[in-house]
C-alpha cells in the first residue's frame, strides 16, 4: 500500500484518464446524433475532422484542471470537471473558423454538454470510491515543538480524511525519533531542528515513508531553485523576489483586458447590486485605503456590506464570525465574494492586478510585521483581486500561512497559475467557508493549558 501511494499507479491513471476520454467521446457523439433523430437535422459534422480536435482538447484540459488528481474530495472534482467541460464545448465552437466542419443549433450544444456533465458525475463516483478504497488514509504522525502549533496542524491534517490521519503527535527527540515514527505510514515535520533534517529525511527514505515538511521561509525560497555548477560543484541558484519585465507586460496586458471584459458583462449585475445596497441605506461604494506593490497606498473599492461608520468605536478590526455589522444585503454579497466586483475598476488603473495577494490595511500590515517581517515581501507585485491564498487559504488564515502562499505565488508566477487561479476563484465563491470571519479565540494560556496536556497522546 505504501508503494503504491508513494510511487504512483500508472495503469489506474490510464484507466480512469482512458474511460473518461471514452465518455466524453461517447458524449458527443450521442449528441450530435439526437440532434439528427429528433430535429431531422443534415449530417453537419465530420467526426474525422472534430473528432481529433475534441480529443486533444479533453486531454489538455484534464490535465490542466487537475481532473486525475483523487486526492481531493468530490465536489472539487465535480467543480473543475464542470469548468473543463464548459471550455471544451467552447473551444469546440471556435473549429468553424479553421474550416472544420461543425456545425450545432444552441440545442444541441445543451445536449451534449448534459450527456457529457452526467457521464463525468457517474464517471467521478465511481474512480473516487475505487481510488479511496485502494487508499485509505495514511496513519500519520505529527512532530512539531510547539503543541499548540502541532495540534492545530494535525487537526487540519485529519480534517479531510482523505489521504492521511493524524494519529500521534510528538516532540522532536532525537533518541525517541526512530521509536516514534515506527507504525506510522506518513511523517510531518514543523520547524525540524537543522541537525535533525538529514537523519529524518534518510529514515523516510529508505522505510519508503511518505514524507511532508511544514515549509519556512527558506524552503519557500529554494523551492524553484534552478541547478547549477561551478566547475564540478553542484549548486542551487535561488530566484530573487518579484517578476521580470516580460512578465509585469504580460500581467498587465491581461489584467487590462479582463477588466474591460469584466466590466464590460456584469455592468448589469453591477447596477442591480448598487439599487440593491441603496436601499439599506448608505453610500453604494465603500473605500478603504490599503497597499499595493511597493508598499503604495490607494484607494480600493467595494460594494458596502456593513453598516455606515462600521469602525466609529472599534477602530481598524477584522471582520468576526456572525458580525453584527454586516447588512442582511452585505451578508450574502460576501459569501458569493460580489462585494469585490468593483474592484476590476482598481485592476484597470493599475492599483491591482487580477491575481495576486490580496491587499490589506496598512494598520493590519504593522500588526502583522511585528511577528512575521516576512510580511512586507507580499508588496513585490500588486495586490490581486484573488489569489492563491484567496483559493487555497479563508479569510480566517493566519497571517503566517497567507504570506507562505502569497510568497509561494510570486515566487512561482506564470500566466498559465494565473489562470488556473482565476479558475478557483468560481468554485471558492460558491463554498460559505471561504468568507468566514475570524473566531474569538481563548485566551492564549487556556489555550496552552489545554493542548499542552494532550501533548504525546496516541490520538489527538
Amino acid at each position: 500500500m505504501k508503494r503504491y501511494r508513494q510511487n504512483g499507479f500508472p495503469f489506474f491513471t490510464a484507466i480512469a484518464a482512458g474511460s473518461l476520454l471514452g465518455l466524453m467521446v461517447g458524449a458527443f457523439i450521442a449528441g450530435v446524433y439526437v440532434e439528427q433523430a429528433l430535429w431531422s437535422m443534415p449530417d453537419r459534422v465530420n467526426f474525422k475532422q472534430s473528432l481529433p480536435w475534441f480529443t486533444l482538447f479533453t486531454l489538455g484540459f484534464i490535465y490542466f484542471n487537475n481532473i486525475l488528481d483523487f486526492s481531493r474530495g468530490r465536489s472539487h472534482a465535480a467543480f473543475s470537471a464542470f469548468v473543463s467541460i464548459i471550455l471544451i464545448n467552447i473551444c469546440m465552437m471556435a473549429l468553424p473558423f479553421f474550416e472544420v466542419l461543425y456545425y450545432l443549433q444552441i440545442t444541441t450544444l445543451f445536449v451534449i454538454i448534459l450527456f457529457e456533465l452526467i457521464l463525468t458525475w457517474i464517471w467521478i463516483c465511481v474512480f473516487h470510491r475505487l481510488w479511496l478504497l485502494f487508499n485509505p488514509p495514511l496513519p500519520t504522525v505529527v512532530f512539531c515543538g510547539d503543541p499548540v502549533k502541532g495540534k492545530e496542524i494535525a487537526d487540519k491534517i485529519s480534517k479531510s480524511q482523505k489521504t492521511n490521519r493524524a494519529y500521534k503527535l510528538a516532540a522532536y527527540d532525537e533518541t525517541g525519533f526512530l521509536t516514534a515514527a515506527d507504525g506510522f505510514d506518513s511523517v510531518v515535520l514543523v520547524d525540524p531542528p537543522p541537525d535533525m533534517k538529514n537523519m529524518i529525511a534518510l529514515f523516510c527514505w529508505e522505510n519508503e515513508k511518505e514524507l511532508f515538511i511544514v515549509p519556512d521561509i527558506y524552503e519557500l525560497i529554494v523551492n524553484n531553485a534552478a541547478m547549477t555548477q561551478f566547475d564540478d560543484l553542484m549548486t542551487y541558484k535561488a530566484k530573487s523576489i518579484g517578476l521580470t519585465q516580460e512578465q509585469r507586460l504580460i500581467k498587465r496586458t491581461a489584467d487590462i483586458l479582463i477588466s474591460v471584459l469584466a466590466l464590460t458583462l456584469l455592468s448589469p449585475l453591477y447596477l442591480i447590486i448598487a439599487i440593491i445596497v441603496k436601499r439599506d441605506g448608505g453610500p453604494v461604494i465603500y473605500s478603504q485605503k490599503r497597499i499595493t506593490r511597493g508598499g503604495r497606498e490607494f484607494n480600493l473599492y467595494k460594494f458596502r456590506t456593513m453598516i455606515p461608520d462600521a469602525e466609529k468605536n472599534t477602530g481598524p478590526v477584522l471582520s468576526v464570525i456572525n458580525d453584527s455589522r454586516v447588512t442582511k444585503t452585505g451578508k450574502w454579497l460576501r459569501q458569493c465574494r460580489l462585494d469585490e466586483l468593483p474592484q476590476f475598476f482598481n485592476a484597470l488603473k493599475g492599483d491591482m492586478s487580477v491575481v495576486g495577494p490580496r491587499p490589506e490595511r496598512p494598520h493590519f500590515i504593522e500588526k502583522y510585521l511585528e511577528t512575521n517581517p516576512e510580511y512586507q515581501y507580499r508588496t513585490k507585485v500588486r495586490a490581486g483581486i484573488t489569489g492563491l491564498a484567496h483559493v487555497m487559504g479563508k479569510y480566517n488564515t493566519t497571517p503566517e500561512e497567507r504570506i507562505k502562499l502569497d510568497l509561494t505565488y510570486i515566487q512561482n508566477y506564470s500566466f498559465l497559475l494565473d489562470l488556473k487561479i482565476i479558475l478557483e476563484t468560481f468554485r471558492v465563491i460558491f463554498t460559505k467557508e471561504f468568507a468566514e470571519g475570524v473566531e474569538n479565540p481563548m485566551p492564549t494560556d487556556t489555550a496552552d493549558a489545554v493542548v499542552k496536556k494532550d501533548f504525546e497522546k496516541e490520538t489527538v
